[in-house]
């Protein structure tokens, strides 16, 4: 079963395709609704499978759509944290890709795992990151990996226009670590 194709499946289902799927996803959660995700779960094992046995970027690709795509139930998430052996460069292509919702599980993924780079990879994401969610997941997890340089990264939102952003900055700051 090709990743490939059940993606090919959501996306005629969804009526979008991965290109326009930031700008008209809405808000999000009409994703559970696709009846396909045992079948597209499945594809999503297999290729992290492959990709335990080599490294292929345009496989790696399709898995950051997939996690994208599920970012509700997040099982793509544990199935990458449990199977994949070595996470860095699928990390990588998550954060670096178009997709926020890869981008932000990519963030909670490294504050869960050890992955070479981690801080500096949540730190880069904090810097440099656009979208206000991603900087708050990167955050938080860079609070469970190194809470004193969230710590430093939490004093620059404190007075963020984002409310939840600046929520979360102060929170960390009031954790005792």
């Amino acid at each position: 079963m090709l990743l490939q194709t059940e993606l090919a499946k959501f996306w005629s289902w969804a009526g979008m395709t991965p290109e326009t799927y930031n700008e008209e996803r809405g808000l999000g959660e009409w994703e559970t609704a696709y009846p396909g995700w045992d079948a597209l779960y499945k594809a999503a094992v297999e290729a992290l499978e492959q990709l335990n046995t080599g490294f292929n970027h345009d496989l790696a690709q399709q898995l950051v759509y997939a996690l994208a795509i599920d970012n509700e139930q997040q099982v793509i998430l544990q199935k990458v944290e449990e199977l994949l052996e070595s996470k860095l460069r699928f990390v990588k292509k998550a954060i670096n890709s178009d997709q926020p919702q890869a981008r932000w599980q990519a963030a909670e993924l490294l504050g869960r795992s050890e992955v070479e780079d981690r801080e500096k990879l949540l730190a880069n994401l904090i810097n440099r990151d656009a979208d206000k969610y991603v900087k708050r997941r990167a955050l938080m997890s860079l609070s469970k990996v190194n809470h004193a340089t969230a710590l430093e990264f939490a004093k620059g939102f404190v007075k963020d226009p984002d409310p939840f952003l600046k929520l979360v900055a102060k929170e960390i700051i009031k954790q005792k670590v």
